[in-house]
């Protein structure tokens, strides 16, 4: 994911990204199993989940989840595509 890159280039470590991946990963699979835990958004086929300081927005089908976007939660939220 862009994020992980972002943070080890930023950091010049990988500690902070093996947290968030690790993070990330575990939200994703409770989401895998109750993909209507999430926030409804602005599109009703979209949902958000706060992982630490991001938002996930995600869609889903029957058999996938879909990740949309990840947002830092001190991005502006009138700049959020949903």
């Amino acid at each position: 994911m862009e994020i992980l890159r972002y943070w080890a280039e930023r950091n010049g470590s990988t500690r902070y990204s093996e947290k968030l991946d690790g993070m990330f990963r575990a939200a994703l699979r409770v989401i895998a199993v109750h993909p209507k835990l999430g926030r409804p958004t602005s599109d009703p086929d979209v949902r958000s989940k706060g992982i630490g300081d991001h938002l996930v927005f995600y869609s889903y089908s029957t058999t996938k989840i879909y990740v949309l976007s990840v947002w830092h939660g001190k991005r502006d939220p009138k700049d959020r595509p949903y």
